[in-house]
């Protein structure tokens, strides 16, 4: 497992990035701007940054500068991750001390394996699978509902995110787990889902459009308030999801990026709490 140090200030860039590597075994941090940045690389020595050109403040250029002077971290990689791409861009790049360049928007099936070229031979990531590139290849909750039948001992669970790839990664996850998974796009997806459909845990995102997490969640919690209900964000403003917690719409809350072992761990802890419910 590598020690990844994002330095980018688009919250869903950041997301994007951490997500994956998570995925693929690495340790994602993340900084929003080229001084904080720098001092988290030397706090803690990553094993590879990936730094935004266009920052707030210091950009990129300054940021690869202050690395690449100071001897302790002279000798860590430092990828680019920018949209430049006039003709020139790249070689303007690898000329202030970049060692590499990823242009944006990042490919998510080619992002991990691009940045690991530049990993140390001491840090390789952890042999995980690696998560579906095209959520495509899942079949629709409609057509999943048509050709999988459910057994009674099968937990089904709902993911709800208006990320495609994000619902494609999470559903890989959970490939070798005794669970049907079903998926939707939106909150009003995932309710009328859930009036076709029993369902034991719900997994929503908080900031999708029209109708937030909370708001789906709350729904859930009325009428059906059986279903355990799990909040996945990497919002940081935690308000309106502190505020469900406290008025029981949501019943738990994980970060993004979340492990694989994680997001298994927390599901079993979803089904067994839908069960205890069941059981009363």
């Amino acid at each position: 497992m590598a020690r990844i140090l994002i330095i980018e200030d688009n919250r869903a860039n950041v997301e994007l990035m951490a997500f994956l590597l998570t995925a693929y075994g690495h340790s994602a941090q993340s900084e929003p701007d080229g001084a904080r940045g720098i001092a988290a690389a030397r706090a803690r020595r990553p094993d590879l940054i990936a730094c935004d050109v266009n920052l707030p403040g210091m950009n990129g250029f300054a940021v690869v500068a202050a690395l690449k002077a100071d001897a302790a971290l002279a000798d860590v990689p430092v990828l680019a991750v920018t949209a430049l791409a006039m003709a020139g861009d790249r070689e303007k790049v690898l000329a202030a001390g970049f060692d590499g360049y990823i242009g944006k928007p990042i490919e998510p099936d080619s992002f991990v394996t691009e940045l690991e070229a530049f990993l140390p031979a001491s840090a390789p990531a952890a042999p995980l699978p690696p998560p579906a590139p095209h959520a495509a290849q899942y079949p629709t909750p409609a057509l999943q509902q048509e050709s999988t039948p459910t057994p009674a001992a099968q937990p089904t669970i709902l993911l709800v995110d208006d990320d495609p790839f994000m619902l494609a990664v999470l559903a890989e996850m959970l490939t070798d787990e005794p669970w049907r998974v079903l998926s939707a796009a939106s909150g009003p997806e995932a309710l009328a889902l859930l009036g076709r459909e029993p369902v034991e845990v719900i997994l929503c995102d908080q900031s999708m459009p029209g109708m937030s997490g909370t708001e789906v969640l709350a729904q859930v919690a009325r009428d059906y308030p059986r279903t355990a209900r799990l909040m996945l964000t990497g919002q940081q403003d935690l308000a309106d999801i502190d505020a469900a917690l406290r008025a029981g719409f949501a019943d738990a809350h994980y970060a993004k990026p979340v492990s694989a072992s994680t997001l298994r761990a927390s599901l079993r802890k979803g089904v067994a709490l839908q069960r205890a419910r069941a059981a009363d």
